[in-house]
């Protein structure tokens, strides 16, 4: 990782033109074609100062009409070609960040989930609204810039003209400013990290509180999430704060050095003046000259730093677009139809990025069309065998197979698409009922969303409502009880249709009432189907054709309920506590 943020920190705005901004390359150039007809405006002024004191020196009265029609053109070129150079600019940037936004977006959704697993999805989306904003701030910062230097340029020239020995003193004065702004730049760069590392931390705290505050106001942690928060913005605003105090010593170092450059030019022309080289004019010129520049120098310096942020924040974004996903089809990838749902797991282990053992040396037999049930403790690896069928994950040791086929040798939309999934909790996104419902399968019309909910028990709390299925969720789904929203997700299962069934103790948070609804559209939902179930209350698996009991991260029992009963193993154990006031 150390190597990667070294990599982006380096080449950064080299590799952000070659893969980002090449592709607006001809707006990029109308930009800079404005930003040198501004230039050689901003220069003009020097020169027009010139001209007109020369003319008044020598009394040519013609200057009282050409003299103002100049400066009036000049001004109206400058005007308009700021104004286009900032619209034309603004535009592309807008369309860039769009574009980067998407693009990281993108990759975050089709990443490995060991990837997203290592940042919280606070800390993940400050990547992509902070972290581009400040890289599109540091390029229009960065645009300025170049049109600074351009104007600099633009005017030494024309100054260079007029006394090209003064000017070059001007020019040594001006280049003092060099180490202390660059100083200033790697002290904000290393600011920067740490602040925007706070932000993420603050948006993840953020969102962690409100999202649990019902157990927060429960056990009356409100001090508490205050406590830990104000901890955060405190430090985000001392560390933005020596942001701002680093910044702000940039301008006194550009306004004395400014003072020094007209203190050097009013002794040279004081010098010149009593030896009769320089006239009045010249002097004006070079004058008006040196106000040209001081502003445009003053913006270097708030440049070099905004470039420094935009840095940190390129590190940042590169190192989620560079990730690169394990889980990735061969090139040779097989596409199945509809598979029978055969399962197999052959001496199965797998570990977590961090070397965590989850699993070791799994082996059992789903065959098309049963019901196989997972039992064990809290950690013993139920979920983790639920996250390699769809290859969420990838086994580390052994191989599972369908219908004969190993998962990792099938494309994963073919592989994907045999599967179902019901969880402890129903997932509702923004949408309507029937967005929702039709999530399970997209091509599929009205009447397959309805007769889903009836088979879902769903149609009848749905059609109660004002705009039926027409009504819009709220990701929440604060609408709804969790037996309802549950049976949502379970009539999104069934319009999947799908040869294999993954519950995941679908109905652990359920009442009784709520849990008999959901049993009996989970008896027709399994109809024909492999289903594998994960549950802790072993009253929902009494029927299964298999029950594979785990702990550690091993099997240690298989068998149907009444041959684990008369085994005294762990199954019978936990049946024991379970059942033990029966």
């Amino acid at each position: 990782m150390a190597k990667e943020r070294t990599h982006a920190g380096t080449v950064g705005y080299r590799r952000l033109w070659r893969e980002w901004l090449s592709r607006y390359r001809w707006p990029v150039v109308l930009v800079l074609v404005l930003m040198v007809v501004n230039a050689v405006a901003s220069a003009g002024y020097s020169k027009a100062i010139q001209l007109i004191i020369s003319a008044y020196e020598s009394a040519d009265s013609s200057v009282i009409w050409w003299g103002p029609i100049g400066i009036i053109l000049i001004s109206s070129i400058k005007g308009f070609s700021v104004y286009w150079q900032t619209l034309t600019s603004e535009r592309t940037l807008g369309r860039f960040e769009t574009r980067m936004r998407k693009s990281i977006y993108n990759r975050l959704l089709f990443a490995d989930l060991a990837r997203l697993q290592t940042d919280s999805p606070a800390s993940l989306a400050t990547r992509l609204t902070a972290d581009v904003g400040m890289i599109r701030s540091s390029l229009s910062s960065m645009l300025g810039g170049l049109s600074s230097i351009l104007i600099i340029i633009a005017t030494t020239i024309v100054m260079l003209t007029i006394d090209w020995s003064i000017t070059i003193v001007l020019l040594l004065v001006f280049s003092m400013a060099v180490i202390p702004v660059n100083m200033i730049g790697n002290k904000i760069k290393k600011i920067t990290r740490r602040s925007q590392h706070q932000l993420s931390q603050m948006n993840k705290d953020v969102v962690e509180g409100l999202s649990g505050i019902r157990m927060a106001r429960t056990y009356q942690l409100e001090e508490h999430l205050e406590g830990t928060a104000n901890s955060i913005f405190d430090d985000l605003f001392q560390l933005n704060f020596r942001i701002q105090k680093w910044k702000a010593r940039m301008s006194p170092v550009m306004e004395i050095l400014s003072g020094f450059a007209i203190a050097a030019l009013l002794v040279f022309v004081s010098w010149r003046i009593t030896r009769g080289t320089i006239a009045v004019a010249d002097f004006m010129g070079l004058l008006t000259g040196v106000g040209v520049i001081s502003q445009p120098a003053r913006r270097m310096g708030t440049t070099i730093t905004n470039a420094m942020q935009g840095m940190v924040a390129l590190e940042r974004v590169f190192d989620i677009l560079d990730s690169q996903n394990t889980i990735a089809e061969k090139t040779d990838a097989i596409s199945i139809q509809r598979s029978t749902g055969n399962l197999k797991f052959e001496n199965v282990g797998f570990a977590y990025p961090n070397g965590f053992k989850a699993l070791s040396d799994i082996t059992f037999e789903v065959p098309a069309g049963k019901k196989v049930a997972l039992v064990g403790r809290s950690g013993a690896g139920k979920s983790t065998i639920f996250s390699l069928i769809p290859r969420l994950f990838d086994v580390t040791d052994g191989a599972i197979t369908l219908d004969g086929h190993d998962i990792r040798d099938l494309t994963l939309s073919s592989l994907r698409g045999q599967i179902a999934l019901v969880g402890q909790e129903s997932v509702l996104m923004a949408g309507t009922i029937a967005e929702n419902i039709g999530f399970g399968r997209i091509d599929a019309d009205r009447d397959a969303i309805q007769s889903a909910a009836k088979a879902a028990a769903a149609d009848g709390f749905i059609s109660a409502l004002e705009n039926g299925y027409d009504t819009v969720l709220s990701p929440a789904g604060g609408h709804f009880s969790g037996g309802e929203k549950q049976r949502i997700s379970i009539a999104r299962a069934i319009l999947r249709d799908a040869p294999i069934l993954l519950l995941d103790e679908p109905t652990s948070a359920l009442d009784a009432e709520s849990e008999a609804a959901i049993r009996t559209a989970l008896a027709e939902l399994s109809k024909d189907r492999t289903t594998l179930i994960i549950a802790h209350r072993l009253s929902t698996i009494l029927d299964s054709d298999l029950i594979v009991v785990m702990d550690d991260g091993h099997i240690v029992e298989i068998g149907t309920h009444d041959e684990l009963l008369i085994k005294k193993g762990l199954y019978a154990e936990l049946y024991r506590l379970q059942f033990s006031n029966v």
